[in-house]
């Protein structure tokens, strides 16, 4: 009697383990939520990879060029229910850090005038996240294409709505936003773009053009 129970134990077991583990449900974000922490913030690129199949390049190493547009362009999200665009600063600068903590980076940015990217924001709700889309290319920015289109990866949202709950976490904020392209030499790619947000942490009594941000590593 025992050894059937135990054949018929092993049996199940065997049968159990052939059975695939269940996939987990995809993440999805809320448009209202996403919408106000992005809301008048702004962010700064940390890096961009091409993956195409097992191969993945920096592509800031495959460009230096864009290294030099980070340092001179952070976006501002205008958005508001899921729909909007993404705006950048008209003046700003990395700076000495001599004021915040680690290896945090430092900025001064003009907070009064702020150019067009020509990206338009527009709630994806069959992902459940942000859609991104270029609708044109200007003078500021003249590597931008017209008509690609991104998201933003929902598992990758982690952006804290305080400086103090930034400085405070293990885990420092961040996000990314991942679109598809068909590359003319490597076909088909993908471009994963790492950006973090940027807290004001001084702006002198009175001062109206510009402001110091941090960014936490």
């Amino acid at each position: 009697m025992m050894a059937a129970l135990a054949l018929f134990q092993t049996g199940c077991d065997k049968e159990n383990n052939d059975q695939p583990d269940p996939k987990p449900e995809p993440v999805r974000l809320d448009r209202d939520t996403v919408s106000s922490w992005l809301g008048r913030s702004s962010f700064y690129i940390t890096d961009a990879w091409r993956v195409s199949g097992k191969d993945s390049v920096d592509m800031f190493q495959e460009d230096t060029l864009l290294r030099l547009y980070t340092n001179a362009v952070f976006l501002n999200f205008y958005i508001s229910k899921g729909n909007g665009e993404i705006m950048f600063h008209g003046g700003g600068s990395p700076i000495p850090n001599t004021e915040m903590p680690g290896n945090a980076l430092t900025f001064s940015l003009n907070i009064r005038i702020f150019l067009p990217t020509q990206m338009s924001l527009k709630w994806d709700e069959e992902r459940g996240t942000l859609g991104v889309e270029t609708r044109g290319t200007t003078s500021y920015l003249p590597m931008m294409v017209p008509g690609k289109k991104g998201y933003l990866d929902p598992g990758s949202f982690n952006v804290k709505m305080s400086m103090e709950q930034a400085k405070a976490s293990a885990v420092k904020p961040s996000m990314r936003f991942i679109y598809d392209d068909d590359d003319p030499k490597l076909g088909k790619v993908t471009y994963k773009i790492t950006m973090k947000p940027m807290y004001q942490y001084y702006r002198e009594p009175g001062q109206q053009t510009s402001a110091k941000f941090v960014v936490f590593q």
